[in-house]
């Protein structure tokens, strides 16, 4: 179904260069003070008290946004965009991207870099997150506000707020992070000052959608990408593709993030991909699975067929080497996900209820053998996925790819719910 059911640093930030941290002191809160007594006859007049200062806002300063900013072209050597600016932005090529200052009329520019080579989503967040070195600031609060899909490709958005001591209290910065998860140009742009969090976000989302290059990756036959909600709070992706290699052979590649609160300060980042090869009757060939999380890979497993319907696996799971062998119960080829979805279409396109039951292959909750999954519609057209222990509710496409589903985990309520589709499969 998709992999929910289981499981480049840049320059650094503004307290660091001098010019992103807004000096806003948040000692302020508590006034002026200043001392009482009567001076003695001889001292000369006091000087007159100065105006009491306005009490700092925070909130007030995080609601801060610029005006309309006219919208300006970009251009490399095989790319070019658009983005809106206050000015003329630098474009500096570097040896794997190309870095790019763009001004908005605030203490600090927006700063993106446009990549030449596929990323890990989470993995890259996580390190513009890290250069909030926590022996020089307190963060005070990170989360995703929002995930997107332009181009085809999605987008997560992720905020920061830290503080840094200084000689007048405690002053904030804001680290706004946006990446766009493009096969073959992936993009990220940084923006630390407090407040104008929709004037980045507005930036970031017209520099995705007109983003052009010389160098696209092929559109793929099919693409979808799912959303994963903790109640409304955005928390991570899939997009899969169907692809044709060079050779005509048809592989499903899917690549996912989330990046889940584990508390106000701080996320849970994980990526996961597959590239799996489909024989012509749909089913598995051959395929990798790959998760990573922190930094480190969670498992790296290469699964190929063999003789009589006999799978071989190998591969680490948490640093530790795992190989062998499995045959499918049913003693046939497992369904890829593109056999899935056109046995669950035509199903769908029967009234009443069905039960579909498999055995599928996810690595992330047994890389051994195989996972028995049931698909089942009842009366009222609902239908429940169950795996192991792992209930979800909701509805399917048209096609048999999820459209929307609730996970049975309890509270806070965790769904998924398709935000794009091209193709057929």
């Amino acid at each position: 179904m998709t992999s929910w059911p289981h499981r480049a640093r840049g320059r650094a930030p503004g307290y660091a260069r001098g010019a992103g941290l807004v000096a806003l002191s948040l000692a302020l809160l508590a006034g002026c003070g200043g001392t009482s007594g009567a001076a003695p006859a001889e001292s000369p007049a006091p000087a007159p008290a100065p105006a009491a200062k306005e009490p700092f806002d925070i909130e007030e300063a995080l609601a801060r946004e610029t005006g309309e900013l006219p919208a300006r072209e970009l251009r490399a050597a095989d790319w070019s965009a658009r983005a809106f600016g206050a000015g003329e932005a630098k474009i500096e090529p570097k040896e794997k991207l190309v870095a790019i200052s763009i001004p908005i009329g605030t203490d600090t520019h927006v700063e993106c870099f446009v990549y030449n080579t596929m990323l890990d989503s989470g993995e890259v967040i996580r390190n513009f997150i890290e250069l909030l070195d926590p022996a020089k600031v307190e963060v005070a609060r990170v989360v995703p506000w929002e995930v997107s899909v332009h181009r085809e490709s999605p987008a997560v958005f992720v905020q920061a707020l830290y503080l840094v001591p200084t000689a007048g209290g405690k002053a904030a910065g804001l680290l706004k992070i946006a990446l766009h998860a493009d096969r073959a140009r992936p993009i990220a742009c940084l923006h630390d000052e407090v407040g104008y969090v929709r004037t980045f976000e507005r930036l970031a989302k017209a520099l995705f959608d007109s983003f052009e290059s010389k160098s696209a990756a092929p559109k793929p036959e099919y693409t979808d990408t799912v959303i994963l909600r903790l109640d409304k709070l955005p928390v991570g992706f899939e997009t899969s593709d169907l692809l044709k290699d060079e050779g005509g052979q048809r592989r499903w590649f899917s690549r996912s993030a989330t990046f889940v609160p584990r508390d106000p300060k701080s996320l849970h980042i994980e990526d996961e991909a597959s590239n799996v090869l489909i024989d012509p009757q749909g089913q598995i060939k051959e395929g990798v699975w790959i998760e990573t999380s922190g930094g480190k890979a969670n498992h790296r497993i290469e699964l190929s067929q063999k003789k009589n319907f006999e799978y071989e696996y190998s591969g680490e799971v948490e640093g530790k080497k795992v190989q062998g062998t499995f045959t499918p119960a049913a003693k046939a080829w497992l369904a890829s996900p593109v056999a899935t979805a056109s046995a669950l279409a035509r199903l769908l396109k029967k009234k009443g209820s069905f039960d579909l039951k498999q055995q599928e292959y996810m690595p992330s909750v047994d890389p051994t053998k195989p996972v028995d999954v049931q698909y089942l519609r009842d009366a009222s057209g609902a239908v429940t996925v169950s795996l192991k222990t792992m209930r979800l509710v909701g509805s399917l496409a048209p096609d048999g790819r999820p459209e929307a589903f609730e996970i049975s985990a309890g509270p806070p309520k965790l769904t998924i719910q398709r935000a794009y589709v091209r193709g057929k499969l």
